[in-house]
């Protein structure tokens, strides 16, 4: 099954199905207790907020009137209570869904990540950089408030809403009838203006992506580099800017999104209080209301527009985080690589026990462009074979095979007989060790970077490997040893360094199998002495692959592969290769030979005999 190819997201809203809803609902379900506890708070906060507004009937009506200063105070201290009892119970609700809403968006986070680390190569080279931290970070915290503002705020509006209008049918059905008759004013726009906040959302959090890809890009150690190389701070600044101003006009737009809808809601919501006030005006003249019935009702018209405006906005909001959690599940439905867990056995850890690789009629494609045709290929176990050939023959795409970065759209690889397919991944990639030609480190100390490899390793282990790769005297020479810092991708360390710490890691690693892509192409040759000692130690009894320029280690190789637009052409030993006088003496005799730094031809064949 191929993996889900990453597009970025679509521009129609969402099908808002039951699916769609019981997914989101289902972030909830671990805390039930907590939920519950803030539905019965949110529940309970609603009915006390009704105790004010009925006493004021009671204190205007009775109270005053009457001059009733001891009743007045039991009134006022009831109100005064009722008030302080529902800010606490605010403050306990508050706490709950800050909890619950925290403990969703790291659940989320935990499994965007988790899933990206198990996406194919693939879907890496094809996204683009930004997109990542965009989705893990922004969309998600942009979730965090749906859970922690919208969802209690729409259930503290149903609350509020039913609580009031019990409240107003009991006092008097007709002003209650003659108060709610703006409430269908509030909804009929919330739909258009709900699809439009969601449109805008999506746009917005693209280009957001394509602002933090932007900063990546430019101001990552190489980007800076090339930056200043090439005198391009001005053009960055330029594309930063634009991609700027960009995000800033859609996120202006959005939060403006409504903007009309909005004022008419405020309309609407000072015209339902002066109809009461005239009709109830009306029903004082006739004897059938008070003057603080009145006030009352007035004041319960406003706590039930309240929650009703709220629950128009609510849609609004709730509509924007569908894009947001479309986006999320975009990524969360993505098809991970095939690890083959659930066929892990001790006869498929047992396969890797010596090395011998088969390609079989393999090939592989970037989507229509192919890139290796019908690779046959025989490699045994405990010898080395060189892979040559000019640039784009399809070298590296081929090793990147045996790991299972990519997977052959036709044929099948072989270790040891058995189909790597079917192999546990993991079993898999810890058999295969990989040195290319620009090493990879994390930015923290020599010791951390070592440890990647093997996290229990002891110091007499990092020290054993790191000796085998010529690199303890170097690392002894620094103040704080083991525990340097490297920098960002090691940029405080040569490449030379770089590439005989990565040679230790591989080490400690201990694989059956060894692959060296252009692992020396970028030394000077200083460096490139130290490496290769390092690498010949470290293929020593191994499997290797070596894709390289360096002469000896090719001419010292069981074979020599030679490839040319994605095809095998020449297969054999340095000198059954030398006497066919096909591609590989070709290459040896410019390319080769540049690269042997002024030695004779004679010198040199001497010197792989």
């Amino acid at each position: 099954m191929h993996p889900r190819r990453f597009e970025p997201a679509p521009k129609n809203v969402p099908q808002l199905s039951v699916a769609f809803v019981r997914r989101i609902a289902s972030y909830f379900r671990p805390y039930p207790y907590r939920f519950f506890a803030v539905i019965f708070l949110i529940l309970a906060s609603a009915a006390l907020g009704l105790v004010p507004p009925l006493l004021m009937q009671k204190i205007v009506d009775q109270a005053l009137p009457q001059q009733n200063m001891k009743l007045l105070g039991a009134l006022v201290g009831l109100s005064i209570g009722a008030t302080v009892l529902l800010n606490l119970l605010g403050v306990a609700q508050g706490y709950l869904s800050t909890w619950i809403a925290k403990q969703i968006t790291l659940r989320m986070k935990n499994q965007i990540y988790q899933k990206l680390t198990h996406m194919p190569q693939s879907f890496f080279a094809n996204l683009k950089e930004g997109e990542v931290l965009t989705r893990l970070t922004s969309d998600v915290d942009g979730i965090q408030q749906v859970f922690q503002t919208s969802v209690v705020n729409a259930l503290t509006s149903v609350f509020v809403l039913g609580t009031s209008l019990v409240a107003l049918f009991s006092l008097n059905p007709l002003l209650a009838l003659v108060g709610c008759a703006t409430i269908p004013l509030f909804i009929l726009p919330t739909k258009k203006v709900g699809k439009l906040r969601w449109q805008i959302t999506s746009q917005s959090q693209q280009q957001l992506s394509s602002l933090n890809s932007q900063v990546q890009e430019s101001l990552s150690t190489g980007g800076s580099l090339l930056m200043k190389l090439f005198t391009n701070e001005t053009r960055a600044y330029d594309e930063f800017a634009q991609i700027n101003e960009d995000v800033t006009r859609l996120q202006i737009k959005e939060s403006l999104a409504g903007r009309w809808f909005r004022m008419a809601m405020s309309v609407f919501t000072t015209i339902g209080p002066m109809l009461v006030y005239l009709v109830g005006g009306f029903l004082l003249t006739q004897g059938q209301m008070t003057i603080g019935g009145i006030l009352t009702f007035a004041t319960l018209l406003g706590r039930m527009y309240n929650p009703v405006t709220q629950l128009s906005n609510i849609q609004v909001d709730f509509m924007r985080s569908f894009a947001l959690f479309d986006r999320i599940f975009e990524y969360l439905d993505l098809v991970p690589e095939t690890t083959n867990d659930s066929d892990t056995t001790d006869s498929n850890t047992a396969a890797i026990s010596k090395g011998a690789i088969h390609f079989e009629d393999v090939s592989f494609a970037y989507g229509e462009k192919a890139t290796l045709k019908n690779i046959h290929l025989a490699i045994p176990a405990g010898q080395t074979t060189a892979i040559v050939g000019p640039s784009g023959a399809g070298k590296s795409t081929l090793t990147n095979l045996l790991p299972r970065l990519y997977a052959p759209t036709e044929g099948m690889i072989t270790i040891d007989g058995q189909d790597i397919s079917q192999l546990n991944l993991a079993d898999l990639r810890k058999e295969i060790g990989m040195v290319s030609q620009e090493a990879f480190l994390f930015n923290g100390t020599i010791k951390e970077n070592l440890l990647y490899a093997k996290a229990d390793a002891t110091e007499e282990e990092l020290v054993a490997a790191c000796k085998a790769a010529y690199i303890h005297d170097f690392i002894a020479t620094l103040p704080e040893g083991y525990d340097t810092p490297v920098g960002n991708r090691g940029v405080k360390l040569s490449g030379g360094e770089k590439q005989r710490l990565a040679i230790a890691r591989v080490i400690l690693k201990d694989p059956r199998i060894l692959i060296l892509d252009e692992a020396t192409a970028a030394l000077d040759a200083l460096s490139e002495h130290y490496v290769q000692k390092a690498m010949d130690d470290l293929m020593e009894g191994r499997t290797a692959i070596v894709i390289a320029h360096r002469l000896a280690t090719i001419a010292k190789a069981d074979q020599i592969v030679v490839m040319e637009q994605g095809q095998i052409v020449e297969q054999g030993t340095h000198k059954e290769l030398l006497e066919t006088k096909g591609l590989y003496d070709k290459l040896y005799r410019t390319q080769f030979r540049l690269a042997a730094e002024g030695a004779t031809l004679s010198q040199i064949e001497e010197t792989a005999a």
